[in-house]
């Protein structure tokens, strides 16, 4: 049986240089600041429990072949301190990232200055591309346009596989599902090209289902998606 490969081409690799932590816009801002705190923290118990292992190891070695160490029966202090201590750590953190999960899937609250300006774009997943259909009725292929500083929601569908859209730079992963419309948030604060691809296996072409958004100033974003094609036999999951 062959096996079919496919070769990723220059433009195929682009995608993995997209590093979250330069962040695009701010939605991953909170993402990276997530990231940081988590690595913060892991790395001080990382340190805190070898520094205590080191500590034990040397003023506790055995000294003579016949020494027998101190029997005890436990430090109630101690053990309090160790089982309160990390349920503490991981309740502030799950609550950090708690507080964060309502603004990366839909942005601002609809209410604010900045919900109410949302711009929104159905993305719709098929193997191998992504077309994107604009408030206006108009469809791009692969690439998709957006406001610079604005908000932009997204509404997610595929017409076969789970597909899965994420751009590092500019918003959290989101699924494309068969037959249900999932939303999402992204956002970027400057001008500039930003690039992500499919995060789920879908088939012998996966490699090439690449995502390229353009952040544009708002007037050219206007005037970009005025000149695209009509979007024609795609499901409406938002106009």
């Amino acid at each position: 049986m062959l096996v079919p490969i496919v070769l990723a081409s220059p433009s195929a690799l682009a995608a993995y240089h997209s590093d979250f932590l330069q962040s695009g816009g701010p939605p991953d801002n909170r993402i990276v600041m997530l990231f940081w705190v988590f690595v913060g923290c892991g790395s001080a118990v990382l340190l805190l429990v070898a520094v205590l292992v080191g500590i034990v190891c040397v003023r506790f070695r055995r000294r003579r072949a016949d020494e027998m160490p101190k029997q005890v029966h436990g430090v109630a202090r101690l053990e309090v301190a160790w089982t309160v201590g990390p349920m503490i750590l991981l309740a502030t953190l799950f609550g950090l990232t708690l507080a964060q999960v309502g603004y990366l899937r839909h942005g601002p609250p609809p209410n604010s200055a900045a919900g109410r300006s949302a711009v929104p774009i159905e993305v719709i997943g098929r193997q191998f591309y992504w077309t994107f259909v604009y408030g206006n009725g108009h469809e791009s292929l692969r690439t998709m346009y957006i406001p610079a500083g604005t908000p932009v929601t997204l509404a997610t569908e595929s017409l076969d596989v789970i597909h899965g859209f994420w751009v590092p730079q500019i918003g959290a992963k989101i699924d494309a599902l068969p037959g249900i419309v999932n939303h999402a948030f992204v956002e970027a604060s400057r001008p500039g090209t930003f690039n992500g691809q499919c995060y789920e296996l879908c088939g012998v072409g996966h490699a090439l289902m690449l995502i390229t958004v353009k952040a544009l100033p708002p007037a050219q974003y206007r005037a970009t998606i005025a000149k695209l094609p009509p979007a024609t036999g795609l499901p409406k999951l938002i106009r």
